[in-house]
């Protein structure tokens, strides 16, 4: 299987490796890797910040030139990410849906994929943020944790060959499968928020296009394509 060739952008210090790629798609030679030791303005879904302290983390941005993205980039991406840290430690991360990556109740990584035009030319970005080695957590963020020390650089190679390859040969993967073995959720009581109500629901499972299957407090099934969910650990 041929492997997608990486474009490697590295800082040490950026605002937001995602910013950068969307900012910079006429400068960037796709598809590329833009890194960083440090960001000042890490973001996540919805404008959310993403603490990025220097040296403790690995945050990066993959950005691929593409007008037909596979399905499933965000939940291929989760993957990729768990896939990685599998193969280098003996840890086994889990999956919050949509797009955290758990470790030991605590989540470890978060992923923003972003899809825009530029220049007429369409663009995927997905920005991946793992903390290593993070203690000093601030105090909004009380369910965040750290997965230890792994190599930063093979921690980028597994996880920029996985979504290269998923890219190039979607129909290969069965993401879905590799999703759903490892979404912890699965049983548990959750809250979920769509069109800014709140709901009680509990969590079923995954469809085919990894959309979360939920049963209401009423006992009324419904299938959850976006919108955000809480979980009570």
């Amino acid at each position: 299987m041929i492997k997608l060739y990486f474009n490697e952008y590295h800082f040490n210090s950026i605002s937001s490796t995602s910013d950068y790629a969307s900012e910079n798609t006429d400068k960037i030679k796709t598809p590329a890797i833009i890194s960083a030791d440090e960001q000042t303005q890490g973001r996540g879904r919805k404008g959310r910040s993403f603490y990025s302290p220097a040296h403790s983390g690995l945050y990066f941005t993959i950005l691929i030139k593409t007008e037909n993205p596979p399905d499933n980039i965000t939940p291929a991406a989760a993957v990729a990410v768990c896939r990685a840290i599998e193969n280098l430690s003996d840890l086994k991360p889990k999956i919050k849906w949509v797009n955290d990556v758990f470790l030991n109740n605590k989540k470890v990584c978060g992923i923003l994929c972003e899809a825009y035009i530029r220049n007429n030319e369409g663009y995927v970005s997905i920005g991946i943020g793992i903390n290593l080695t993070t203690k000093d957590f601030p105090e909004n963020l009380s369910q965040a944790g750290s997965i230890g020390s792994i190599d930063k650089n093979s921690l980028i190679a597994e996880i920029s060959d996985f979504i290269g390859s998923y890219f190039e040969y979607p129909c290969k993967f069965d993401i879905v499968s590799e999703y759903n073995k490892r979404l912890f959720i699965k049983g548990m009581n959750i809250t979920y928020t769509l069109d800014n109500e709140e709901n009680q629901a509990t969590v079923i499972g995954i469809n085919e296009n990894c959309n979360l299957l939920v049963r209401n407090s009423d006992g009324k099934e419904i299938i959850l394509s976006s919108g955000e969910i809480s979980i009570h650990i």
